[in-house]
């Protein structure tokens, strides 16, 4: 049955690192620190070990900054698992090599409904790879795209649900730091799933991080002027994704430059907008607050105010929690094949996809400011096809020509 082949232990994963191809990170006790962070909660190993040539690859499902994420079927289940191909030659310094074993050691210790779960990992062909669960209804973004906007009872739904991914990443000391829609899966039950944790930091209770990471349009005010951020800028993340899945963009999509930067360090959000009801734009404010000090605290006493907003007073926290809430959606049955943005996937032959990956507008630490804040860095939704190549602009197409159930 789909879901029941279990994390394997970490070991083959951290093999990846003492190979030949494994990126030259400059620490003579590189091996010892990996044996020293690999996960304090051991999880369950499946019979024999897990190899590439267990699965068959349907297809990309999309791209990053260091690799791609591949539809694939276990040939002796037929399950379906979405592999996350991390390349090694492009962790090209420590911050990335670093990003690299945070993620899976977050996601090894991180277990809730509404966060992706990882099944097992192993190394191909100078690659390390995550065995992730498949969620058949795809990015909230997809979705988004086709609607244009979702009504307040949908953003009530999946903002509630992200909200309680939030919260189980915070109360175990995490800040997620790249919330958007792109980010947020939803599984064949209709249900959303926080993903994609490469930007995830581990932080002490008081701790604050300085680094410049995230997608800009996302990130809270101290996040860009570098002042020290910790979780609280994930609850500012998800005001503007609440804003953008009921308006259609970003409160900052359409500004460019410095205007941008002003606009969030001074949090300038136009509240008129068509969607935007009193109770919508009172979360919003509260969540979006330019001090992190007025937002709601990381964790459980954050949460608790945040469920207790009116404008979730149709969410039966219990339930949703439970997976027994009825979703706005429920993905049609799964057709693997219309998920992919390319089925003739292979190692030596994904230029276009990388040169995609290229116009992604996350951001690491070493990146200049101002190209961030540049048009590029977050065109409204319409404008998103532009940075593909026609054969991807016509699968694209084929993904959002059907309507969506989402009302």
């Amino acid at each position: 049955m789909e879901g029941e082949v279990t994390a394997i232990s970490f070991d083959d994963f951290d093999e990846v690192w003492e190979e030949e191809d494994a990126p030259a990170v400059p620490s003579p006790g590189r091996i010892e620190e990996i044996e020293s962070r690999k996960p304090e909660v051991e999880l369950t190993r499946i019979p024999g070990r897990v190899r590439d040539a267990d699965f068959t690859r349907i297809g990309v499902l999309g791209v990053g900054s260091f690799g791609k994420v591949v539809l694939a079927k276990q040939k002796a289940t037929g399950d379906l698992y979405a592999l996350k191909f991390v390349s090694l030659a492009r962790l090209q310094d420590r911050k990335q090599f670093d990003r690299a074993l945070d993620e899976r050691a977050i996601l090894a210790t991180l277990e809730h409904p509404h966060v992706v779960k990882l099944h097992f990992a192993f190394r191909v062909k100078g690659h390390a790879v995550l065995g992730f669960e498949y969620c058949a209804g795809g990015e909230l973004f997809h979705h988004l795209c086709k609607k244009r906007v979702l009504n307040a009872k949908a953003t009530a739904f999946y903002g509630a649900e992200i909200a309680l991914a939030l919260q189980c990443a915070h109360e175990a000391g995490v800040v997620y730091r790249d919330v958007k829609p792109e980010n947020i899966l939803v599984d064949k039950m209709g249900y959303a799933k926080l993903a994609d944790f490469g930007f995830a930091r581990k932080l002490a209770k008081t701790e604050r991080t300085f680094s410049f990471v995230g997608t800009p349009d996302y990130m809270a005010p101290e996040c860009l002027r570098q002042s020290g951020h910790s979780a609280s800028a994930d609850w500012w993340a998800l005001g503007v994704c609440m804003y953008q899945l009921l308006v259609g963009d970003t409160p900052f999509s359409r500004l460019a430059d410095g205007r941008k930067l002003r606009a969030i360090c001074e949090a300038r959000v136009n509240y008129n907008r068509r969607g935007i009801s009193t109770a919508a734009a009172s979360l919003i404010r509260l969540l979006m607050q330019p001090d992190p000090g007025r937002r709601p605290l990381p964790g459980s006493q954050g949460a608790a105010q945040i469920k207790q907003h009116r404008f979730f007073f149709m969410i039966d926290w219990a339930k949703l929690e439970a997976r027994s809430a009825l979703s706005p959606y429920q993905p049609p049955p799964c057709d693997p094949e219309a998920q992919v943005l390319d089925s003739s996937f292979s190692f030596d032959h994904v230029q276009e996809l990388e040169e995609l990956a290229l116009a992604d507008v996350r951001v690491g630490e070493d990146s200049p400011l101002v190209p961030l804040l540049q048009d590029a860095a977050s065109q409204p939704l319409k404008s998103r096809a532009s940075m593909m190549s026609p054969q991807l602009q016509r699968v694209s197409s084929q993904k959002t020509s059907s309507p969506s159930p989402i009302a």
